[in-house]
C-alpha cells in the first residue's frame, strides 16, 4: 500500500466522475471499490454499487495484520458511502457483514462474475488432447497464494513415476503483488522440466480444450474464472476446500475437492482422474450442465440490472 499513489487514484477518479456525471458507478476490486465509492460520493454520483470479487492476500496472510486492520477500516468507510454491494461467495458476505463492514440490507450475492457458455464451449473445440502427452493446466496468475507451490510440488511428485504428464501454467507473472512467484524459481522449475509456461493468452479457450485436466489449487477466491470456463468447456477441473472454489465444484461429480495447502492430496486426486479417462468425461459433462444452471452469465447480467434499474431508495 503506498498511500501516496492511493490519493493520487482517489484524486483521478473524482476528477473523472465530476467530467463525466455518470448515473452509475460500479466498482471491482479492492481499490476502485475503496478509493472510487468514496471519489463517487464526494463528486455526487447518484448510484454507488461494487462487487467485492475476493478478499486476496490481506486476508489470507497471517503476518499482514496491521495492513488488514487498515483495510478493513477503508472498506468500512466506503461501504458505507456506497448504496448497494454485490459479493460472490457465501463466506465473504458473512465476514463483512458479521465484522460490521457494511449493513446486511445494502448487499446481495452473485454467482462470481458468470461465464458465457456459448464462448467456453467444447463445440467450437474438438480437438482432443495428445493421448501421448496428458496435459495438467493451471490457469492463474502466479500468486503463491493461488496454489503455484503445491502444484509444483505435485507436478514433482507425479513425474517421478509419470514423466510423460505435462504440467502447464497459464498466466501472468505480476511482479507488481508482493505474493508473486520469484522470476528466478519460475526460470528454474522451467529449466528442470517441471512445469511448461505459457505466459499470459487474450484467448485461452485452445489451451484449455487440449487439456485432459484444470487444477486450481488455491488458498481462497471469490468466485474463480478459471474454474467457471475450464468446466463450461466440458473439462474435468480440480480444486481446494477454500472459500470460492469449493462453490465451482461438486465432489466426485464435476470434480474432485482436496484440502488447502496439501500437494499429497493434490498429487493423489490428479492421478485419480488421469488413470480414469472416463470417469474425468462425465465430470467434464456434469461440469458444464453445472455451469450452465448456476454459473451463465446472463444470470449475473440479471440480478446486477435489477440494481442498476431499481427506482426505490436504498437502505
Amino acid at each position: 500500500m503506498n498511500p501516496f499513489a492511493d490519493l493520487v487514484l482517489l484524486m483521478a477518479l473524482y476528477q473523472w466522475y465530476v467530467k463525466e456525471r455518470p448515473d452509475i458507478v460500479h466498482h471491482f476490486t479492492i481499490k476502485p471499490v475503496i478509493y472510487g465509492s468514496i471519489a463517487a460520493k464526494l463528486a455526487g454520483v447518484p448510484k454507488i454499487i461494487n462487487t467485492i470479487t475476493g478478499m486476496g492476500y490481506v486476508f489470507t496472510e497471517e503476518k499482514v495484520e496491521f495492513l488488514r486492520t487498515v483495510v478493513k477500516r477503508l472498506y468500512q468507510i466506503a461501504l458505507q458511502l456506497s448504496h448497494y454491494t454485490f459479493f460472490q461467495n457465501i463466506d465473504d458476505y458473512q465476514y463483512f457483514v458479521s465484522n460490521h463492514l457494511i449493513k446486511f440490507k445494502k448487499t446481495g450475492l452473485l454467482p462470481g462474475s458468470g461465464v458465457d457458455c456459448s464462448f467456453f464451449s467444447p463445440e467450437f473445440f474438438l480437438c482432443e488432447a495428445n493421448k501421448d502427452r496428458l496435459n495438467v493446466l493451471m490457469v492463474s496468475r502466479l500468486l503463491k497464494d493461488k496454489g503455484i507451490y503445491e502444484f509444483i510440488d505435485a507436478a514433482k511428485s507425479i513425474k517421478e513415476t509419470s514423466p510423460q504428464i505435462n504440467f502447464q501454467l497459464l498466466g501472468g507473472l505480476d511482479t507488481r503483488n508482493p505474493n508473486v512467484v520469484p522470476e528466478n524459481e519460475l526460470n528454474q522449475w522451467i529449466e528442470q522440466g517441471i512445469v511448461e509456461w505459457l505466459g499470459e493468452m487474450n484467448d485461452v479457450r485452445p489451451i484449455i480444450a487440449a487439456a485432459d485436466l484444470v487444477v486450481l489449487p488455491s488458498y481462497r477466491e471469490g468466485i474463480p474464472r478459471a474454474l467457471l470456463e475450464a468446466s463450461s468447456m466440458c473439462k474435468p477441473v480440480i480444486t481446494t476446500d477454500a472459500v470460492g472454489c469449493r462453490e465451482v465444484v461438486d465432489n466426485e461429480i464435476t470434480g474432485l475437492i482436496v484440502p488447502v495447502r496439501n500437494s499429497k492430496k493434490l498429487a493423489e486426486a490428479i492421478r485419480k482422474i488421469l488413470q480414469n479417462p472416463e470417469m474425468g468425461r462425465q465430470m467434464g459433462v456434469a461440469g458444464r450442465k453445472k455451469i450452465k444452471s448456476e454459473f451463465d452469465e446472463k444470470i449475473v447480467i440479471d440480478k446486477t440490472s435489477q440494481i442498476y434499474f431499481q427506482k426505490q431508495q436504498f437502505p
